[in-house]
């Protein structure tokens, strides 16, 4: 059964992050020394088990280090927090790279199989994978090219890292009019800061400019915005990105492989490059023509109202453009008006609604808690537990409101995870052995609430914290018995699948009515008209959406293809316009914002579609006789997609829930394609 020990230490000072920062490498160290010192005969319980069990130690060790950087409030702190993180990954580079410690595991599985002895599917995966990671590290290589790999490494992380403190610590912004912000609601415009002469200070963050991009009816402050979005980070960025680019070809070719894009696919399902650029290939021509005549009424509109406002239309969407005229084509076609339709997605109501479709069809039971002091007052802490038997599972914290130098996106970090204390070389049955709890975090940056109203969300926020929350579900729920396999560690272009399937919700008629009321009267669901239109605009557009994520896929994909010197800002702006039809009007290296690349997601943007095939069709069990809240299509969901964790290939996990094969034409059904 899980214990209920949570191990992270959140409110550590500057200096006990660095003094935590060395134990976990002193300790770690020590536990890999004793491995390889082992004399006679090599077991599973010698070799094995105590790195398992390190592996297992550690990981809630190095969040307490590395997660304040993303959430703290504390600059000195998060200063500390990324040193840490920086440090802990050169750290883990010098692990990677240690060839005693491969020679130790590759000599205990010769053993074994000279001993006949034969390991549990989990175990024997593990020492698979492990194999598997030191090869791909380099460890079979000349001792030379070894220590050429582990100094890219360890100038690689340093890119990484500095990257995404680069991206948190931003603080661009821009002071309007009240005149310049027409458009905008009064409760917008209310929850901006002042700025001198009357103005108010717009920033980069969500909350600021998406709102802002989708209402303002001024262009040159569209534009205004949509420049600096386009060059945020650019000048300090993009040389990181571009050298991280070289340092990965320069890697893959050490290693063996044509390019990046190559060495990191090949532990993917797509396994080939080939795989995905077809793929993205193949949905580009599928998708242009939806996108051609969604473009074509967009210009229609943008020149119908030029021509209300007395001003000619220069016959293009601009990048500051798209936005805008989505979201007045939404309210005039489909009468979804985005400031109206947030009056009845209160944040406590959206959350109530959401947590109790969680609580239903996966069979849990989640209770608000204060067993441990989160690393902020706005902070949220839950206990999960298994409704049937009361088993308890884990713990979730919910963060949802920006703050100066959070992370500006929306994530779900695993701070600790769910498995086995001490895991054997025979499978067990669940709950048989003492397990770890899993402890997760969901990020997000809704709007706060300000003195006259509480936090309310578009519909297009709801969405994400579905999504977001599918991750937390697929960490808690787990059955895998490493670390190494736990939760979200499936393979990169599978593990959006689970998230992006619960997104369904958000666009059906019983869930809209429960996870919606008026913030005025709480007992008042969104309208049954509101509600029709909502899922009536699902795919408006969808056409030139799907396209905008074609994009960022094929330029990921292109960028670690293309040689080791990349003009990034030439790239992007071409293929932009390429591939969406909107070209990047502002001129600026979008990538020097593109966080996904520098901060583990490289050569795996084509993912979210790639997932989204098989989100599709999951999503047909669920919505096949409108079992949309069935806890037995729900508890299938659970045991067959969310408890193996990385224990089992995605596609046969898909295959287990389904009871037949893919069937790929759910995903066109799904974005109103076909």
């Amino acid at each position: 059964m899980c214990t209920k020990q949570n191990l992270l230490q959140m409110k550590l000072s500057a200096g006990e992050i660095e003094k935590l920062t060395q134990e976990i490498i002193s300790r770690t160290t020590s536990v890999l020394d004793s491995v390889c010192a082992v004399q006679g005969d090599r077991t599973f319980e010698n070799t094995i088990v105590p790195m398992a069990k390190l592996s297992t130690e550690m990981q809630p060790l190095i969040s307490s280090c590395d997660f304040p950087m993303h959430v703290s409030t504390d600059e000195v702190l998060r200063d500390a927090s990324s040193a840490s993180d920086e440090a802990l990954r050169k750290f883990q580079v010098e692990c990677s790279m240690r060839i005693d410690v491969y020679e130790a595991v590759l000599s205990y599985e010769q053993q074994r199989k000279d001993r006949g002895e034969e390991l549990g599917g989990e175990a024997k995966r593990l020492v698979e994978r492990m194999l598997r990671d030191f090869r791909r590290d380099g460890l079979a290589l000349p001792e030379a090219k070894r220590d050429r790999v582990k100094e890219l490494k360890k100038l690689l992380s340093e890119k990484e890292v500095l990257f995404q403190k680069n991206m948190n610590e931003d603080k661009t912004r821009h002071a309007f009019t009240v005149d310049e912000l027409e458009g905008m609601s009064d409760d917008y415009i209310g929850g901006l800061e002042d700025a001198e002469d009357g103005k108010k200070w717009v920033s980069l963050k969500y909350p600021d400019i998406l709102p802002l991009m989708q209402k303002a009816k001024k262009e040159e402050t569209r534009r205004v915005m949509d420049a600096l979005k386009g060059s945020q980070c650019e000048a300090i960025n993009t040389p990181l990105l571009e050298d991280a680019i070289k340092i990965r070809y320069e890697l893959a070719s050490e290693l063996g492989y044509e390019n990046h894009a190559a060495y990191v696919l090949e532990e993917r399902m797509a396994k080939k490059t080939t795989e995905a650029t077809t793929m993205l290939e193949e949905l580009t021509a599928r998708l242009a023509p939806f996108a051609d005549r969604e473009l074509g009424r967009l210009k229609e509109l943008k020149a119908a109202e030029k021509k209300e406002m007395g001003l000619e239309s220069d016959g293009k969407i601009n990048s500051w453009d798209f936005q805008y005229y989505h979201t007045l084509l939404k309210e005039r076609e489909y009468s979804v008006d985005e400031d109206k339709v947030k009056e009845f997605f209160p944040l406590d109501v959206v959350k109530k609604g959401l947590l109790e479709a969680y609580q239903t069809i996966l069979s849990l039971k989640f209770t608000q808690t204060t067993a441990h002091e989160p690393w902020h007052e706005d902070v949220e802490m839950w206990e999960v537990n298994d409704a049937p038997s009361g088993a308890f599972l884990g713990f979730f914290y919910l963060d949802l409101h920006p703050r100066d130098g959070k992370y500006g996106h929306a994530a779900v970090f695993g701070l600790q995870p769910a498995c086995d204390v001490v895991p054997t070389a025979k499978d067990t049955k669940f709950g048989e052995v003492e397990r770890m709890c899993s402890v997760a975090a969901m990020v997000a940056n809704f709007s706060k609430p300000t003195a006259g109203k509480p936090s309310l969300l578009k519909h297009g926020e709801v969405v994400t914290f579905f999504h977001e929350f599918g991750h937390v579900m697929h960490q808690i729920c787990t059955k895998a018995r490493f670390s190494d396999f736990s939760g979200t560690r499936t393979e990169r272009d599978f593990v959006e699948a689970p998230s992006q399937m619960l997104e369904n919700w958000c666009f059906e008629e019983e869930p809209l009515a429960k996870m919606s009321g008026h913030y005025l009267r709480k007992d008042e669901p969104l309208s049954q008209d509101l509600r029709d239109n909502v899922i009536k605009s699902k795919n408006l557009n969808s056409g030139l959406l799907n396209l905008r994520q074609v994009f960022f896929g094929s330029f990921d994909l292109a960028i670690h293809t293309s040689g080791p010197k990349v003009d990034t800002k030439e790239v992007w702006g071409s293929l932009r316009e390429k591939i969406t039809r909107i070209a990047n009007s502002s001129g600026g290296n979008g990538s020097a914002s593109f966080g996904h690349i520098m901060g583990g997601y490289d050569c795996g943007y084509y993912g979210y579609l790639w997932s989204e095939v098989f989100s599709s069709d999951m999503f047909t069990i669920f919505k096949a006789g409108n079992k949309l809240y069935s806890p037995e299509i729900g508890g299938r969901y659970r045991t067959c997609i969310l408890e193996p964790g990385g224990t089992v290939d995605g596609d046969v996990m898909v295959k287990n829930f389904l009871g037949r094969d893919l069937d790929k034409t759910a995903f066109l059904v799904s974005n109103g394609l076909q």
